[in-house]
């Protein structure tokens, strides 16, 4: 048992069990991360253990009640924002670090939105489309560069979306509705699929399965529901955070969303939007060089797996050249 204890307070853990406890610990360092991604990286083994180490932890959550007074201590801290090495991990590495690179990044309890309740931040680096398991069964797909803080109550299950896009498979609960706010607006299920985007100050909110609605109010005070738009599978509602109404439209949401099956899917898209969604994982700037080029019209699908990078599958796949720069950038030509 004192051995246990001690091992607590090494510099560098050895076992999956101590580690658990080290990055569950609030505020924790950039030494002590980095030192994480080497223990992954040093045994293929390690992966396995850790998984392992924490789900047995999970298993003890039922007794969360007993320690209520110990989690409101470590819900008032901060989340040590210096998590460069694992963004970078995140973008470029392969094997256990690629897999855990946003796993690690799952920081319980500890971190804090200004106006976000207490809860887990879950993040997903550059480039990278990250499947996270939410403890009410709920499943939920991460787009690149994507920031969701989740928190449980008795009443509500409620998620922000801080930046990026997520999809959600929400396991049905009527007495304990799911919500996700986007900035000012409250999107309100009980159990469905959909997807939330939020980029350059535009929000859309793509339904595939079951009904959502869209308002203002939090789903824990009254008449939550009243003047909320609802949704039909097959539409997407688009706003602008801070203004005034909603247009909703009818879309191929299987389409929009394809990237949570790690592909892009475009039909008849101007070559400008292709880049510009294509830029979120190609790992470099992407510039049309030829301006005259931006209204081309493109029909393709682009996976983002596979041993080629993206912008090669792109200069095979569509009517373009891609010329590769000094400064790091791909100048995108005529073919």
């Amino acid at each position: 048992m004192i051995q246990r204890l001690t091992s607590l307070f090494d510099r560098r853990p050895q076992t999956a069990e101590t580690w658990l406890a080290r990055m569950r610990r609030p505020g924790v360092s950039a030494r002590d991360q980095a030192a994480f991604l080497d223990w992954l990286e040093a045994d293929e083994d390690h992966l396995s253990q850790y998984e392992a180490a924490k789900t047995g932890l999970a298993k003890l959550s039922l007794l969360s009640g007993a320690f209520s007074a110990d989690l409101a201590r470590l819900r008032g801290g901060r989340i040590v924002r210096s998590q460069r090495r694992l963004v970078i991990a995140g973008g470029l590495a392969t094997g256990a670090v690629a897999a855990l690179a946003a796993f690690v990044l799952v920081l319980p309890g500890v971190g804090r939105e200004p106006g976000v309740p207490a809860g887990r931040l879950y993040v997903s680096a550059p480039g990278q489309i990250t499947d996270v398991a939410l403890e009410d069964g709920s499943r939920v797909t991460l787009d690149s560069d994507t920031r969701m803080q989740v928190a449980y109550s008795r009443d509500a299950r409620r998620v922000v979306l801080l930046q990026g896009a997520a999809y959600f498979d929400v396991a049905h609960n009527a007495e304990q509705p799911f919500q996700v706010a986007v900035e000012d607006r409250r999107v309100i299920v009980t159990g469905t699929r959909f997807a939330v985007a939020l980029r350059k100050n535009q929000a859309e909110v793509s339904l595939l399965e079951g009904r959502v609605a869209i308002g203002r109010t939090d789903i824990g005070k009254a008449r939550a529901l009243e003047r909320a738009v609802a949704l039909a599978p097959g539409q997407q509602a688009v706003f602008t955070p801070g203004r005034d109404g909603l247009r909703v439209r009818r879309i191929d949401v299987e389409a929009a969303t394809a990237w949570r099956e790690r592909r892009l899917v475009f039909h008849d898209t101007p070559l400008s939007v292709v880049i510009d969604e294509a830029g979120r994982y190609a790992g470099r700037p992407m510039v049309i060089a030829d301006p005259a080029l931006a209204d081309m019209r493109v029909t393709a699908v682009l996976p983002l797996t596979g041993e080629a990078g993206l912008i090669d599958r792109m200069d095979a796949l569509l009517p373009i050249t891609v010329e590769h720069t000094a400064d790091g950038r791909a100048l995108i030509r005529a073919d």
